[in-house]
């Protein structure tokens, strides 16, 4: 059993030394862009699980722009979009940032 609690195949690659899980794994890495790995890819993986979690543990369709989940906020698919962005660049750029905008959303929408 997962991290988000049910049961996935197992997709895990070893590609030049890389283990991953192709469902959670960025872009750059399962189409070898021509991007460095940085904590980017860190960032994409937790925005996935995210997704999924918010998503009813339903897996996205397309990945390159991740659909809205009709039942969350106009300002969580905001933020879950930037964390998957297909493009690095457009990406929180730590974990820091992504955190300072997810409470920032709880502070001004439910608290």
């Amino acid at each position: 059993m997962g991290i988000l609690g049910f049961h996935v195949k197992p997709s895990l690659h070893n590609e030049g030394g890389l283990l991953m899980t192709e469902l959670f794994s960025e872009p750059e890495q399962l189409k070898r862009i021509a991007e460095p790995l940085s904590n980017r890819s860190d960032i994409y993986s937790l925005g996935m699980t995210l997704y999924v979690l918010a998503n009813d543990k339903k897996f996205p369709d397309q990945r390159d722009v991740l659909p809205e989940i009709e039942e969350i906020s106009v300002e969580l698919n905001a933020i879950l979009r930037k964390a998957c962005s297909y493009y690095p660049g457009n990406r929180y750029q730590s974990a820091a940032e992504l955190r300072k905008e997810l409470l920032k959303l709880m502070i001004t929408k439910y608290c």
